[in-house]
């Protein structure tokens, strides 16, 4: 799974929790709005718009050795991961 976008993690995730799920992208000037809607200050709510535009805009999407780095093993498979949290029952409804 790597190097997929958000739509395949939830996907891979709906996978492995037994239901369907969809990924809707919201723009980041319309997260903020919502955000400030919900109660969160402006100010807040602005850096948090500037923090996630260029996460989610595309320009960040590289693979990199940054587990291997840090941890010092191979990173796992998100499925494997997703399934294993499955199992714990934390996505029941």
């Amino acid at each position: 799974m790597y190097g997929a976008g958000p739509r395949e993690a939830i996907a891979v995730v709906g996978q492995a929790a037994g239901r369907e799920l969809t990924y809707r992208p919201v723009p980041a000037q319309q997260y903020g709005e919502q955000l400030t809607g919900f109660g969160v200050p402006l100010a807040e709510a602005a850096f948090l718009v500037e923090l996630f535009e260029p996460l989610l805009d595309g320009r960040n999407a590289y693979l990199s050795t940054g587990v291997q780095d840090v941890l010092g093993r191979a990173p796992r498979d998100f499925a494997d991961v997703a399934r294993e949290a499955a199992g714990t029952g934390v996505w029941k409804s």
